[in-house]
C-alpha cells in the first residue's frame, strides 16, 4: 500500500509523515489486537483444561456408572441364587425319602441355577437318578469320567473345567463349562451332580459354583436326615414290636395273676368257711369249760384252757378276716356308702378301745371338728379306725401318745392316727400293707399276728375309691393317713 503511494505525486516529506502515521496507526491495531486476544487466549486454555477435566470426570462417572451396573447385576443374579436356593430349601426341607428328594432336581431348578443340563449319578452303582437333557451317549461319558477317577474324586470337593483332571471330559463332551460336585451323606459320598451349559450372559462366575456347591451340601445334609428318620422309624418299630410283645406277655401274666389270685381267694374262703365250723365249736366249748359250767376246774387246767379260748380267738378273728379280704377281692362284699359323721365314728371306736388306752396309761388326743360328715360304708370304716388304734395302741409304749386327727381340704377328708411307738424302717413301708407281712422289730418279736389287718385296711380303703399311705421314721413314731370325700349340705 505504501508502494502504491510513492505513485502519488505527492512531496516526499509528505510522504514519509504519512508512512508514519500509517506505521502508528498499525501498531497501535497490533497493540490493542495483542492485548485483547491474549486474555482471551488465557480464557481458552482454561477452558481447554476445564474441558479435559469434564472429561475425565465424565470418563470416572461413566466407569463408576458401568462398575456400579456390573454390581448390581452380580448383586441381583446372587438375590436370585438365594431366592434359588430359599425355594428349594423350603421345597424339600420335610422330604424323608430318597426318590422324592431327587426328583426336586427339576429343569426349572437347574435353570434357575443358571444352566441347561443336570444329571446325578450314584457313586457306588453308577446308577442315573436325574437325568436333565443329556444324551445316553453324554451321560456314558459323565459316568465313564467318575469309574475311571473314583480315587481322585474323593478328595476334590468341586471339579471344573480349568482343572487338570477335567480336560478329558471337556474334550470329549465338548462342553466349555461345567461343574462336577460330590453329594456327601456321612463321611462316604453318596452320588455326583454334573450340570453344564451355563445360559448366563457372561458365562459362569464364582457365583454360580458358590451355589452349586451349597446345593451339593444342601443334598448331602437332606440324605443324613433321612438316613436318621430310617434309623429312628426302624428302632420305634422294633420298639413298638417289643412292647406289643411284652404287652402280650404282661396281659397274658396278669390274666394268669388273676387266675391264681381267683383261685386263691376261693381256696382262702373255702377254707375259711370250713374252719369256721369246728372253730365255733372249740370256742363254744372252751368257753363253757373256762366258765367251769361243767364243774370245778384245777387252777392249772383253767389256765392251759384260758390260754386256748385266746388261741381260739385269735383264730376266729383271722378266720373273719381271711373271709372279708376273700369277699372284697371276689367283690361279693356289699358296700353302703353313704352320708356319716366321722367325729362321731372317731369318737365311738376310741370309746370301744378306751380300756386298752387307760391299761397301757397312753395319753390319748382327739382333733376332730365338732361334727363332720363324709360318704362311707359305717361299718367298714370302723373296722379301719379299729384296726389302725389297735396298732398305735400295740407298738406306743406306756406313757407314749396317740393321736386321731380329721382335718379337710377342698372336698376330701383326711384322718390320721399317730403314735409315738417304735416306728417302721424305711425298707419295710412299701410292704407294710402286703398280706401276712409283719416288720421285723421287738414288739411284733414279743407279740405273734396274723399280718391281715393293714391288708384289710388298705382294701377297705379302696373300695371306696380313696387312697390310703403311711408316714413313720424309727424310733419316732409312726402316723396313718386314709382320705373320704366330705358329704356336703347335709
Amino acid at each position: 500500500m505504501i508502494k502504491s503511494l510513492t505513485f502519488i505525486n505527492l512531496p516526499w516529506g509528505l510522504t514519509i509523515l504519512l508512512s508514519g502515521i500509517l506505521c502508528g496507526f498499525l501498531f497501535y491495531i497490533y497493540y490493542y489486537l495483542h492485548h485483547k486476544i491474549y486474555p482471551l487466549k488465557k480464557d481458552l486454555n482454561n477452558l481447554e483444561r476445564e474441558l479435559k477435566e469434564l472429561d475425565h470426570q465424565a470418563k470416572l462417572i461413566i466407569q463408576s456408572d458401568i462398575e456400579s451396573k456390573l454390581y448390581r447385576e452380580a448383586v441381583e443374579d446372587k438375590l436370585k441364587k438365594l431366592s434359588f436356593l430359599k425355594n428349594f430349601i423350603n421345597n424339600s426341607l420335610n422330604i424323608l425319602d430318597r426318590d422324592e428328594l431327587f426328583q426336586q432336581i427339576s429343569e426349572k431348578v437347574i435353570r434357575d441355577m443358571g444352566f441347561e443340563k443336570a444329571l446325578i449319578v450314584l457313586f457306588g452303582t453308577l446308577e442315573e437318578k436325574v437325568n436333565i437333557n443329556f444324551s445316553k451317549n453324554e451321560s456314558d461319558v459323565i459316568k465313564h469320567f467318575i469309574e475311571r477317577n473314583r480315587e481322585n474324586l474323593l478328595s476334590l470337593p468341586l471339579v471344573s473345567p480349568e482343572l487338570e483332571i477335567a480336560k478329558e471330559l471337556k474334550k470329549n463332551l465338548n462342553f466349555e463349562e461345567f461343574l462336577l460336585g460330590p453329594i456327601v451323606s456321612g463321611t462316604h459320598i453318596y452320588a455326583f451332580l454334573f450340570v453344564s451349559k451355563c445360559i448366563i450372559e457372561g458365562g459362569m462366575s464364582e457365583a454360580e459354583k458358590e451355589v452349586f456347591s451349597i446345593l451339593c451340601m444342601y443334598l448331602g445334609q437332606c440324605l443324613d436326615n433321612i438316613k436318621s428318620f430310617e434309623a429312628l422309624y426302624q428302632a420305634g418299630e422294633e420298639l413298638e414290636n417289643k412292647i406289643k410283645e411284652k404287652t402280650f406277655e404282661l396281659t397274658k401274666t396278669l390274666k394268669e395273676i388273676e387266675k391264681i389270685s381267683k383261685m386263691k381267694s376261693d381256696f382262702i374262703s373255702s377254707v375259711s368257711h370250713e374252719l369256721r365250723t369246728p372253730l365255733t365249736s372249740i370256742k363254744g366249748f372252751s368257753s363253757l369249760l373256762v366258765a367251769e359250767k361243767f364243774g370245778k376246774l384245777p387252777p392249772q387246767a383253767k389256765e392251759r384252757l384260758k390260754k386256748i379260748d385266746d388261741n381260739v380267738n385269735k383264730l376266729v378273728d383271722m378266720v373273719n378276716t381271711l373271709l372279708d379280704i376273700s369277699r372284697i377281692e371276689s367283690r361279693r362284699i356289699e358296700v353302703k356308702i353313704a352320708p356319716y359323721d366321722i367325729t362321731k365314728l372317731v369318737k365311738d371306736t376310741v370309746d370301744f378301745l378306751l380300756p386298752q388306752i387307760e391299761n397301757k396309761n397312753i395319753n390319748l388326743n382327739i382333733d376332730t371338728p365338732s361334727s363332720l360328715y363324709v360318704y362311707m360304708d359305717k361299718n367298714l370304716i370302723e373296722r379301719v379306725l379299729i384296726n389302725l388304734v389297735n396298732n398305735a395302741i400295740k407298738f406306743t409304749p406306756p406313757r407314749g401318745e396317740i393321736t386321731v386327727r380329721c382335718t379337710k381340704s377342698n372336698s376330701k377328708v383326711t384322718v390320721s392316727v399317730k403314735d409315738t411307738g417304735c416306728g417302721i424302717p424305711k425298707d419295710d413301708l412299701e410292704k407294710i400293707f402286703q398280706e401276712f407281712y409283719r416288720a421285723d422289730n421287738p414288739i411284733n418279736r414279743e407279740v405273734r399276728g396274723t399280718g391281715l389287718g393293714l391288708s384289710l385296711v388298705k382294701r377297705i380303703i379302696e373300695l371306696h375309691k380313696e387312697k390310703i399311705w403311711v408316714e413313720s421314721e424309727v424310733g419316732k413314731g409312726t402316723t396313718f393317713h386314709f382320705t373320704l370325700t366330705e358329704a356336703k349340705n347335709v
